[in-house]
């Protein structure tokens, strides 16, 4: 069976909430390593990340005005809030919660590259330094549209068993939504996800995840959505 498939019993909403996702749990060897290697790669990342803060710094004194960074609070592993981190892309600052669609009037071109290439989630690996992220896993969600999709989507919560990730197979696969159909089809891959949990699956998304950010460097086409 290929990444690019669902297997035949999580097609179905349903199903997914009585399917117990968490029946067959990765081993421990392999979430240590997961850790080892998340935190491998935040480590690997750090000098780019502070070069990047530092060009970005200068630059925002003249094209965006304001914080260097933007956090909003998250919903991450067994339900505990954290604020996530990301180089702030829009002019101000807003504290409702609002899908990015909703506030692209406030998005400059500097933050259009930054959004493009995937460079605003780059201060995500502090995050992962501090054990409230993985490298891989389903995307952290704002409070009020999670507490949305709970009530709303069968099963939606069991993606929380697992840390949230700077990239995941559902945003690879689906990339970006602002609706509860989308939504529920992302649900579908984050517990496939879950489901298949393994070294395979990890290299995979982060190999895909690496293509995706330089073609957009290059200004190339993606076969893959993020």
């Amino acid at each position: 069976m290929t990444v690019e498939k669902f297997s035949s019993d999580f097609l179905d909403a349903e199903m997914i909430a009585a399917s117990g996702v968490d029946s067959s749990s990765p081993s421990r060897v392999f979430l240590f390593s997961k850790r080892a290697i998340d935190l491998g790669f935040a480590v690997l990342l750090l000098p780019v990340f502070l070069v990047i803060a530092a060009i970005l710094l200068l630059l925002n004194r003249f094209f965006n005005p304001g914080p260097l960074f933007y956090h909003q609070k998250r919903v991450g592993k067994d339900q505990q809030m954290f604020r996530i981190l990301k180089f702030r892309t829009m002019a101000g600052t807003r504290d409702e919660s609002r899908f990015a669609d909703d506030e692209a009037d406030r998005i400059n071109q500097m933050g259009c590259f930054l959004r493009r290439t995937r460079i605003d989630e780059l201060p995500q690996i502090l995050n992962v330094l501090a054990g409230q992220m993985s490298m891989v896993g389903p995307r952290p969600e704002q409070v009020k549209f999670y507490n949305e999709y709970v009530a709303g989507i069968p099963g939606y919560a069991l993606r929380q068993q697992v840390r949230p990730g700077i990239t995941g197979l559902a945003q690879l696969k689906y990339g970006y939504t602002s609706d509860i159909v989308g939504t529920s089809k992302k649900l579908k891959w984050d517990l496939e996800y879950i489901r298949r949990m393994g070294f395979g699956i990890e290299l995979y998304i982060i190999w895909q995840t690496i293509l995706f950010v330089f073609q957009r460097l290059l200004n190339q086409r993606t076969r893959t959505k993020l």
